[in-house]
């Protein structure tokens, strides 16, 4: 890591090269999976929408998440429940 690296990190900015890097990586992930680019944003509304049936489930607050480092292909989703 270079001196400008830990200047920028400093100001909580990543570097553009670890941006580009991570860009394409999940670029890959999706090229790997046979998937188009646009298909897990599908997913993760249809996820979205089918949990809005439920009145106990906080939408607002739920989190889907494609891990970075996963080779097995998972979706991490966190469903929160409304306080009553």
């Amino acid at each position: 890591m270079g001196f400008m690296d830990k200047i920028r990190g400093a100001f909580g900015k990543p570097p553009a090269k670890e941006v580009a890097k991570k860009r394409l990586q999940l670029i890959l992930k999706y090229d790997r999976a046979g998937l188009p680019p646009n298909a897990i944003d599908a997913v993760k509304e249809a996820i979205l929408n089918a949990l809005k049936e439920f009145p106990f489930v906080d939408v607002e607050g739920v989190n889907i998440h494609i891990p970075e480092s996963d080779v097995d292909g998972k979706i991490e989703i966190e469903v929160p429940v409304k306080n009553n």
